[in-house]
């Protein structure tokens, strides 16, 4: 990063300490010419103090190193012993006044180099966020763009799939092409939705929407979205029989579920178990998706929810990710204030992905 004074720019640290050094000789040579004429003009020594106070904080702004600070606070110090304080051009002190006047003028200079460097490192810190803030936002906003432009040419894809796979018989060998088509076009389009969601939530430029829904539909509608996409798998759902309203953005829920839902299909054989269960607790509804599959490394638990991190799955079938679905599942749920975990089932083989939702908010109020 370019600093304030150019010379100095910290991948070369030898010549910039040289020259850090030379900044602080010839700044505290500057100030005692000025206070040698500050004194020839009959001003008060507390002026000429305050003069190398000032030199400190100036060579702080400009070397930005806390060592060159404290060893110019120490030169300062003795150089207005040495020119200002009798016996001059000495560096012995026969007033023992002096003595509290070096202290003094050595913990200003200190004290007001050490907020001076403070006050540097903020302003860099907070420059260094709003850059990062600005990428981040240009980086949304780009991959808002392109995600709303693929999306359209996506569904003209998949209804095309659709209608091609209807008028084709299930022994003609191009079905299978068809098929192929229409599941990419549709992995692809899910990869839209969640790219999407994480920009819209990353934003942060709207209020979540949050309305009462029914669990039990949300539910439904996640596990009939993944049986139509894998139709040879079954999925046991398992939901209390009264009625849950809770307040969320269905939509966003929904892919919660979809995503893990998705997650547990591509990560088992399809002979391993997938399930559902819902679970009304105090204050909170529980969701679980557990599967029977091989269960998360222990070492890839700590990143699961990390964004773009991906694990290599063991099934030859495990299908292709990259590393968004579980990122997008803790913002969603996060942003509903609720939270979400991962680990292997303490009771048999696979994993089990659990996230709960508050049964009230400020607006709604509580679970019916």
């Amino acid at each position: 990063m370019k600093r304030f004074f150019p010379i100095i720019r910290g991948d070369r640290p030898l010549r910039d300490n040289f020259l850090r050094a030379a900044l602080t000789a010839g700044i505290l040579a500057a100030t005692s010419a000025l206070g040698l004429f500050l004194d020839g003009a009959d001003f008060p020594q507390t002026d000429i103090a305050l003069t190398y106070c000032l030199a400190v904080i100036v060579i702080a702004w400009l070397t930005h190193n806390f060592i060159f600070s404290l060893i110019a606070t120490g030169l300062a110090t003795v150089a207005f012993n040495f020119f200002f304080t009798d016996p001059f051009f000495t560096f012995s002190v026969y007033d023992k006044s002096y003595i509290m006047t070096f202290i003094t003028l050595a913990i200003a200079a200190l004290l007001a180099s050490s907020l001076t460097l403070h006050a540097r490192r903020s302003a860099q810190i907070a420059r260094q966020k709003e850059e990062e803030t600005e990428q981040e936002r240009y980086r949304a906003n780009l991959l808002r763009s392109i995600s709303h432009d693929i999306r359209t040419p996506l569904s003209a894809i998949i209804g095309t799939a659709e209608m091609l796979e209807g008028e084709t018989e299930s022994s003609d060998p191009r079905r299978g092409l068809i098929n192929g088509i229409r599941d990419e076009a549709d992995w692809l389009r899910s990869l839209v939705e969640n790219v999407l969601s994480l920009t819209r939530l990353q934003d942060g430029s709207r209020a979540l929407p949050k309305q009462p829904e029914a669990v039990e539909e949300i539910v439904g509608g996640a596990v009939r979205h993944i049986a139509k996409r894998s139709p040879e798998r079954g999925i046991e759902v398992r939901i209390p029989d009264e009625l849950l309203m809770i307040p969320m953005d269905a939509k966003l829920i929904e892919q919660v579920l979809i995503n893990l839902l998705d997650n547990a299909v591509r990560c088992t054989a399809p002979g391993d178990g997938i399930s559902v269960a819902v679970e009304k607790g105090d204050g909170e509804v529980r969701f679980s998706v557990l599967d029977e599959g091989t269960g998360i490394g222990e070492e890839h638990l700590p990143n699961l929810f990390k964004t773009f991190y991906t694990t290599r799955a063991r099934h030859a079938d495990a299908g292709h990710g990259i590393g968004l679905g579980l990122s997008i599942c803790e913002t969603i749920v996060k942003a509903h204030g609720g939270s979400i975990t991962a680990r292997n089932r303490p009771d048999r083989s696979g994993a089990e992905f659990v996230f709960t939702l508050p049964t009230e908010d400020g607006k709604h109020g509580t679970v019916q």
